[in-house]
């Protein structure tokens, strides 16, 4: 896989006709590479979800299918975008469609119609949601996984899932608020914990000058970081 080394890459791509959607860089902060991306949508599960040329509207989909969707837009983008070669893509998933018995299949065939490895795409798990249903979500993550899947989970806004051994072996990121790092005593034992055990951690709200400095607590990647004026 051909890397990109150019800071100034470091945009979200977009193409038209797909303007709700966006790819948005995972750059490591020390070498500069792009090394995977996260889909940015300004859409959300309960909003309307347009489907094909006809642009017909729903109010209420399967959420099964709307996270199907979800991934078979993505690749489509990403096959549209030359600069757009990274993988895996992380995508964010409702809690509806995580619980949802569907989800996998579903999402397993969107793959296959785009052309897109499963082991292309990460489904991202909100930290809250997997805390207060765990032992339900495990069993989704556990049948993503089946299929080919990668799992994430979004630790942006909490933390408060326990990293047990099990879901240290279904996880492959983390996502976190890099300004929350200094200022919240157990972000910093979980971050080493999760970057111990092979788990990418990827930081919010990052700049590229404390790339060394996030590094050293095994912080290596960011979502576009800001660079100093």
């Amino acid at each position: 896989m051909q890397q990109v080394r150019t800071r100034t890459s470091a945009q979200p791509s977009i193409i038209p006709g797909e303007g709700e959607l966006r790819l948005s860089p995972v750059i490591h902060l020390v070498t500069g590479d792009i090394v995977n991306q996260v889909a940015e949508t300004q859409f959300a599960f309960d909003d309307r979800v347009s489907f094909g040329a006809g642009s017909l509207f729903v109010n209420r989909i399967s959420p099964a299918l709307w996270l199907a969707h979800q991934v078979e837009s993505v690749a489509r983008l990403a096959n549209e975008t030359p600069q757009a070669t990274a993988r895996p893509i992380i995508i964010e998933a409702p809690i509806a469609a995580l619980m949802h018995p569907d989800t996998p299949i579903a999402c397993e065939a969107a793959a296959a119609r785009s052309r897109i490895c499963p082991q292309e795409i990460c489904i991202e798990v909100d930290d809250a949601t997997l805390s207060q249903s765990k032992s339900d979500i495990l069993k989704s993550i556990e049948a993503l996984r089946r299929r080919g899947f990668r799992v994430g989970v979004n630790a942006t806004r909490s933390w408060c899932t326990p990293l047990d051994t099990h879901l240290r072996l279904l996880l492959d990121s983390v996502r976190i608020d890099a300004l929350k790092v200094w200022s919240e005593a157990d972000l910093l034992n979980r971050i080493e914990a999760a970057s111990a055990c092979g788990m990418a951690v990827i930081a919010e709200n990052a700049r590229y000058r404390d790339g060394e400095k996030l590094a050293a607590v095994g912080i290596e990647l960011a979502r576009a970081p800001r660079v100093d004026g």
